[in-house]
Order: C-alpha cells, then structure tokens, then sequence
C-alpha cells in the first residue's frame, strides 16, 4: 500500500492526518500553519522589542528592509494616507503566507522517514492546502469591504463624503487643472521609487503627507479640502452600506447638476447591471487569489514528485542511472525556482490585497 501511494505524485501535497484534537482531525499542514504562526511571535517580537537609532544588523537589518520596501514601495503608492492604518494586517500577511511556503521546502518528513525507516508525513506546505489559502482570501475579501464601509462612515461623520480632498490641484488662475497633472509632487515619489523623492515626508510619514490639511499654503492660505454636513456615528453607520453599495458601482449616464433627472433613469438601470457584475467580481477576486497561491505551491512538489518517480518506474540499473543524474540536475534547479516562487507568490497575493483594499477605501468619486 506504502508503494502505491508512493507511486502517485500528488501523495506529497495531500493533506495527512496525524492526530486527533478532540473532534478536530489535525493534518500536516496544519500543523505547519501554526509553526509559521508560532515563528513569528518569536521572531519579529525579538527583534523588533526597542527601538534603535543606529542602523540594523544582521537578521534584523534583513527583515527590516522588506518591510520597508513593503510600505514605501508597494502600499504606499496605492494607500496613500491609509498606508500605515494597513501595515498591520498586509504585514501580517505578506510574512505569514512567506513562512508557510518556506517551511514547505524544507524535507520534514523525508528526513524523519530517513531515519525512523517508517512513513511519516510531517512537515508539508500549508498554503498548499486550499483550507489555508481560502482563510486567507475568505479573511482578506472581509477585511477588505469592512474597510471599505469604515471609510465611508468616517467620511459622513467628518463631513469628506462626495467632496475632493487637497489632491485635486488647480491652475495659476485658480480653474481646475487637468486630472493628470493633479498632486505631481507625489506622482514623482511614487513613479520613481528608486531615485530621491520629490518630498520625503511621503516616504516617511504618508499618513501626515497625504492629508487633507497637509497643503494648507498651496493655495492662497487656504486648504483645498471641501467638506459638507457631519452626521452622527448612528446615522453614518445606517448609511454606511447602501451608499457604499451606490458607489460600489459606477454611474454611466448620471446627469450633472441642473441637467434633466430624466437621466436618473437609464442610469440606474445601467447601475444596477454593473453593480450585479462588480458583485461577481468581488466574489471572484478572492476565489482567484486562493486557487492561485494554492496552485502554485503544489505545481512545484508534484513536479518534483513525477520527476524522481521517473527513476524507480525502469528496472535497469543502467536506465536509472542515465534517468537520474539528468533529473538530480533538474530537481536542483526546480528547488531553487521554488524558493523564488515562494517569495513570488506571498508578494503577489499581498501586493493584489493592496490594491483590492485601496479601491474600497477610495473616495466615492
């Protein structure tokens, strides 16, 4: 029986059960989700505990610098001011994802059969399980649209809602500018990442930099941020969804201030339509970043699997070894391809987080 389940590739990316907890059957991959977990309570609390004014070193100086590129270059040109209201969980979860899929290339259980001369199937990728990746993108959909109507309900009781904060610049004569030399200064920052920044407090601190009231001299002396009527937290709440809904989609044939409301009428037609599509599609979005993380960490074992399994399927020795030292080469590179992939994919579902979580916190307009 071993040998038969040996012989099938996909045996080494299957979850195994290892033992009961209570009613809970606990798989290998499990198990190694909460190894990831556990490392990096250990980890980033140890080396992160104080704050130091001389430059890192050593493991610290190396986590430290991808989690710098993280936010400097990958969320803050999409977040902007709510960059570092974000960094928590896209943090947490850009290394978190990293850690599972390094651990899964690490011979665990091959080691332990080594040694013990018996079949054990410890170790293993988590976020090759579809159970892990789907937390994952079910966690990430919700954290995502719970964020999207927070935003609105801050937007209603401060009064920001339906109105352009200070990225809208205007011309010398005081007229709205063209939409694409809006906030140039940032475009610069952001477009070019790797040279020095037109203003460093982006880099340093966008939360401050992007807000309304950043640019307050720009003008005449005056914040171009407009703002309307507050509202209370009860009625921002009570609105919070239907108008996050209302701008989910968009309004094709909305009429203009002083056109027909006539309008109204294809456009809400046409809203609705939409709106059914970009429902579809937010389902879709995290169903694609759960097939695609699950997929591309498995694609690599059973590669490897079917490559060795090529040695053992010919009797000769001769054959073996004309097999086996090609495949040994093969198997080599393909190890190294997953160690990119493994870093790959947890930038990837990260970085397209990002941006799911930028446009539901985006303003109506």
């Amino acid at each position: 029986m071993i040998q038969i389940l040996a012989a099938n590739p996909v045996e080494h990316v299957v979850p195994h059960h290892l033992f009961w907890l209570g009613p809970i059957s606990v798989t290998n991959q499990m198990v190694m989700a909460v190894v990831a977990a556990i490392l990096m309570l250990l980890i980033f609390p140890a080396l992160f505990r104080h704050a130091e004014s001389d430059a890192p070193r050593g493991s610290k100086n190396f986590f430290e610098s991808i989690l710098e590129f993280l936010r400097v270059e990958v969320f803050r040109p999409a977040l902007k001011e709510h960059t570092d209201r974000f960094l928590p969980y896209l943090w947490t979860l850009f290394f978190f994802i990293l850690f599972c899929n390094l651990l899964g290339q690490l011979p665990i259980g091959e080691l332990i059969t080594l040694v013990t001369r018996h079949e054990s199937h410890w170790g293993g990728t988590a976020t090759g399980a579809i159970a892990t990746t789907a937390a994952l993108a079910i966690t990430t959909f919700l954290f995502i649209h719970f964020n999207g109507v927070v935003q609105v309900i801050r937007s209603l009781m401060d009064g920001t809602y339906g109105h352009h904060g200070h990225h809208e610049e205007h011309s010398s004569d005081g007229s709205e500018s063209h939409p694409a030399a809006h906030d140039l200064e940032h475009v610069r920052g952001e477009g070019l990442p790797a040279d020095v920044p037109a203003d460093f407090k982006a880099v340093g601190h966008p939360t401050k930099h992007y807000a309304d009231d950043e640019h307050a001299g720009h003008h005449g002396g005056h914040s171009n941020a407009q703002h309307g009527k507050t509202m209370s937290l009860g009625g921002a709440v009570l609105w919070s969804v239907p108008l996050y809904l209302w701008n989910f989609a968009p309004h094709p044939f909305k009429p203009e201030p002083g056109a027909s409301a006539i309008k109204w009428i294809p456009d809400i037609f046409m809203w609705f339509v939409l709106l059914v599509l970009e429902l579809i599609g937010a389902c879709i979005k995290p169903f694609a970043l759960m097939i695609r993380l699950f997929a591309n960490m498995i694609s690599g074992h059973i590669v490897l699997a079917a490559l060795v399994g090529l040695i053992v399927m010919v009797p000769d020795v001769l054959a073996q070894i004309g097999i086996g030292v090609p495949v040994t080469v093969l198997s080599l590179l393909i190890r190294m391809l997953e160690l990119f992939v493994a870093f790959l994919q947890a930038y990837i579902f990260t970085f397209l987080a990002t941006l799911f979580i930028a446009s539901a916190v985006a303003p109506e307009h």
